[in-house]
């Protein structure tokens, strides 16, 4: 049976070089419109637009030095006090452009005075027609419900947005716009070459549940991979700050599940210690997801073959997109239309 969710998976080399056509001009400028004074940023959306909105902002504070933070929609337009700040752009992400959290969020943004974009798949959308700004992520129809492409779309569109940013605070982005114009041709490679994932999810596959552990921006990602797993397989997957794992939560792997740990070369010691540190009482199955090779000898690893800390990110992000659909199917879920699930929208 062909899915529609492995097709959107493929295509994604495809949507990353259609935003590149269609948002960086030949003079390698990004043809981003953008409010002037913008100090801050606030990321508000829901499901895996959430999780991307957990990527990009700390990725803004450590790659641009800009103020950042996110929030689930769902929590902020039911609080009974939010604070508008005209020097602050609010960034609402939706697939659809019509999830019922995030729209009701906006609308709160809006009627304080406050500026705001959205990024969104879809024109002519409540996010689209409401919004100051706007950006189309133009990842074309998707129709599985676990977001795939649309997700990358949106981290791609929102990495330009990051460039433009620093464009604006006198940076000279000419090496980054080279450099992100090589992606689609980096993922396709990486999407031919998946058969440690396909390894790794056979270990998934006869497991109860799984932990996943990363840091930074891949403790976002990590919490990605986790709801991309439970939508698809319904096994119990969560997600942890790597730093905080020890601090209690480390009595779930009594509960034997596979450890996932994303390893990246800034936090490689920290996750080396905490890992020796869990095989002293622990026998867990372990995967690694790394740039370099295994740092566990215990440890099954998927290596992405890049020194590229942005390449890096999207080849994470499609590499728990493809765990999930492998592990899926290999229980036999229809990964297309998971039991219970549906796009929440107006």
């Amino acid at each position: 049976m062909a899915y529609e969710m492995e097709k959107e998976i493929l295509q994604q080399p495809e949507v990353l070089q259609n935003l590149i056509n269609q948002y960086i001009t030949p003079e390698n400028n990004i043809s981003f419109k953008l409010p002037e004074g913008i100090k801050k940023l606030k990321f508000i959306a829901s499901g895996s637009s959430y999780h991307c909105s957990g990527m990009v902002a700390k990725i803004f504070r450590e790659f641009a030095n800009i103020k950042a933070s996110y929030e689930y929609a769902s929590e902020f337009y039911i609080a009974k006090n939010i604070f508008i700040d005209q020097n602050t752009l609010y960034i609402f992400i939706s697939q659809s452009g019509e999830t019922f959290d995030t729209v009701e969020a906006l609308k709160r943004v809006k009627a304080k005075g406050g500026q705001t974009l959205c990024i969104t798949n879809c024109i002519d959308s409540s996010l689209w027609n409401l919004c100051d700004y706007k950006i189309l992520s133009d990842a074309g129809e998707e129709k599985s419900i676990a977001s795939t492409k649309a997700l990358t779309a949106q981290l791609f569109c929102l990495y330009l947005l990051m460039l433009e940013f620093l464009k604006t605070k006198g940076h000279n982005i000419t090496t980054e716009i080279n450099e992100i114009k090589q992606l689609p041709n980096f993922i396709d490679k990486f999407l031919k070459n998946i058969e440690q994932i396909k390894v790794a999810a056979d270990k998934l596959s006869k497991a109860q549940n799984a932990i996943i552990i990363g840091s930074k921006y891949y403790y976002s990602i990590a919490k990605e991979g986790a709801l991309k797993i439970k939508e698809t397989s319904y096994l119990d997957a969560n997600a942890y700050p790597q730093g905080e794992f020890l601090h209690g939560h480390v009595a779930v792997l009594n509960n034997k599940p596979v450890l996932i740990a994303i390893v990246v070369e800034d936090t490689k010691e920290s996750m080396e210690l905490i890992l020796s540190k869990i095989f002293e009482d622990y026998t867990p199955e372990l995967i690694t997801i790394s740039n370099e090779d295994s740092i566990n000898s215990k440890a099954m690893n998927i290596k992405i073959d890049t020194k590229n800390n942005i390449f890096n990110v999207f080849a994470t992000v499609i590499t728990f997109q493809v765990l999930a659909f492998e592990t899926a199917t290999k229980l036999g879920r229809n990964v297309d239309k998971p039991l219970g699930l549906k796009k929440i929208v107006k």
